[in-house]
């Protein structure tokens, strides 16, 4: 085992630091680990668990910029490396050019499709080379398979292209600080009799937030818990502002990936809004990590009514929803049908996303590599 672990070496890499603890990110690492490799991530930025993975996992620093290719791509270090990773989407440029300059073996988790109006502000001739990337890649990993399709679309893949689907989702359920559900709740401030809506994640107009802010003002006996990612100071400001502050808890701190889904243990119900156009967020599914994280701790959700989270009605764990007054209905629905809905969950987090079987068929796939 300690030849191969010489031998068998990959680079992945990363788009934000933060990324390296997500589930997708944390089942390919995994899987490259119990595969026998040492892995180096390169990410723009340290991460704030360094340590996480263990001593076979390294951290190195990286830029997406045609300065760093043209720095660092000529270099004998990665001729050691066996396989070359990446997250899209600006890192999938780095993994395309180092698996052809170097005859290495590459793959890619498409977690972003970055088509209409979500394209971003990258150049055409990046964006050529994470689509190369794409094409020539060993196998591609989208997040739900709603995505397939939008995938060899936008990257120009064949029909017969291997792509393989991982959902946002831990393979295995985190364990951590068993804190009871009274104990979160009184962490956020709220009686333990409190019906309590989540929003995780992006807190926008594209995720419902108008929504959520006006059914907690108009429904005095709700209460919502909001962990905002990306939100300004002047939007802070506002949310700190509300006349009903009393019944919403905002979570200042960025919680780590695991932390978050332990927290939802004290919600009642999650939302997974997406009214965002862009091709992707309407082909969201099991790629949404909130809805995987709220399926997972048994927290029935509501969702936008899109062909990809029908699944949530057919195990009757979620109700989708198209305007404010199906949101609302919603609600009513999941308080009348709580305890079922909670139990149905489970059922879905087994029999619909399948963590363990994606996990497996992610590992065989990378070891098919080697």
């Amino acid at each position: 085992m300690n030849n191969m672990n010489k031998r068998l070496k990959a680079a992945h890499f990363l788009l934000i630091p933060e990324l390296m603890c997500s589930p997708p990110n944390k089942a390919i690492i995994s899987a490259y680990l119990e595969l026998g490799y040492s892995v180096d991530i390169f990410s723009p930025g340290r991460p704030n668990e360094p340590q996480y993975y263990g001593e076979n996992v390294r951290i190195f620093g990286v830029e997406y910029t045609w300065i760093w290719i043209l720095r660092n791509i000529i270099s004998l270090k990665w001729l050691s490396y066996k396989c070359f990773s990446g997250t899209s989407e600006d890192p999938l440029a780095v993994v395309g050019l180092l698996s052809f300059l170097y005859r290495a073996k590459s793959f890619c988790l498409v977690d972003e499709i970055k088509s209409g109006s979500y394209r971003g502000d990258r150049s055409k001739r990046w964006k050529d080379l994470c689509q190369m990337s794409m094409r020539n890649a060993d196998f591609n990993i989208v997040n739900d398979r709603h995505r397939i399709e939008l995938l060899q679309e936008y990257a120009g893949l064949q029909n017969d292209s291997k792509i393989i689907v991982y959902p946002g989702c831990f393979h295995e359920r985190p364990e951590g600080n068993l804190d009871s559900r009274r104990e979160i709740r009184r962490y956020w401030g709220f009686p333990k009799e409190a019906f309590v809506i989540g929003s995780s994640g992006g807190f926008n107009m594209t995720a419902g937030a108008d929504w959520l802010l006006d059914t907690i003002r108009d429904n005095g006996d709700l209460h919502a818990v909001i962990q905002p990612l990306g939100v300004s100071a002047l939007s802070m400001f506002l949310l700190n502002s509300l006349s009903f502050r009393d019944r919403v808890f905002i979570e200042t701190q960025r919680l780590g990936w695991e932390d978050a889904w332990l927290s939802a243990r004290g919600l009642d119900v999650g939302m997974c809004i997406y009214t965002n156009q862009a091709p992707q967020f309407q082909s969201m599914g099991v790629s949404s990590n909130r809805l995987c994280m709220f399926i997972a701790m048994g927290v029935p959700v509501i969702a936008s009514s899109q062909k990809s989270f029908k699944f949530l009605e057919e195990f009757n764990c979620g109700v989708l929803v198209k305007d404010y007054n199906d949101f609302l209905h919603a609600i009513d629905y999941i308080r009348a049908n709580h305890s079922a809905m909670v139990e149905n969950c489970n059922q879905c987090f087994i029999d619909y996303i399948k963590p363990l079987d994606c996990y497996y068929t992610l590992k065989q796939s990378i070891h098919a590599l080697s």
